[in-house]
């Protein structure tokens, strides 16, 4: 259960994170906790990821809208809680009614928090490199940037799923 509150924790704070630029999307939040939330406490993931990309439609909707200055600590806490969403609640599902030994709950804290540098590294990585191709890029048509973008999403989400779902043994 302890694992199904935690999913429900990152879940209020995707949905919350992008009212601290643009409060007026309330409902898209609400819609998204509901959802996430639902999932986490019946350890869904689908109904759970389905709620981590409502609130990151949220938070893309909150970012084309007010268009605030750049802020990596919102955007790599956004990114890392889209991370752990599912895998917590994958792990939620797995364990469900089992007695987790302190091992168990070890190994598995030392596999999300190498999740956790590896999206902070992944984040400054892209920031910097996100710097270096506004440069290159300046007068650049917004549908090339825009594919370039995409792309890059793409990869990104199927190295997560291969990351998330893949067995890991100690």
């Amino acid at each position: 259960m302890t694992l199904r509150l935690t999913a429900v924790a990152l879940m209020a704070i995707l949905a919350g994170l992008p009212l601290s630029i643009l409060p007026s999307l309330g409902a898209l939040a609400a819609l998204a906790f509901v959802v996430g939330g639902a999932g986490a406490i019946a350890a869904s993931v689908p109904l759970a990821t389905a709620g981590g990309a409502l609130a990151l439609i949220e938070y893309a909707l909150a970012l084309a809208v007010a268009r605030p200055g750049p802020d990596l600590v919102t955007g790599t806490a956004v990114g890392l809680a889209l991370v752990l969403l599912p895998a917590s609640v994958h792990f939620a599902s797995r364990t469900r009614g089992a007695a987790l030994l302190p091992p168990v709950l070890r190994s598995q804290t030392r596999h999300w928090l190498a999740l956790v540098a590896l999206g902070a590294l992944a984040a400054a990585v892209v920031a910097v490199g996100g710097e270096a191709l506004a440069f290159a890029l300046r007068g650049t048509a917004l549908p090339v940037v825009v594919a370039a973008s995409a792309l890059g999403a793409l990869t990104a989400a199927a190295g997560l799923i291969a990351l998330v779902t893949s067995p890991h043994h100690d």
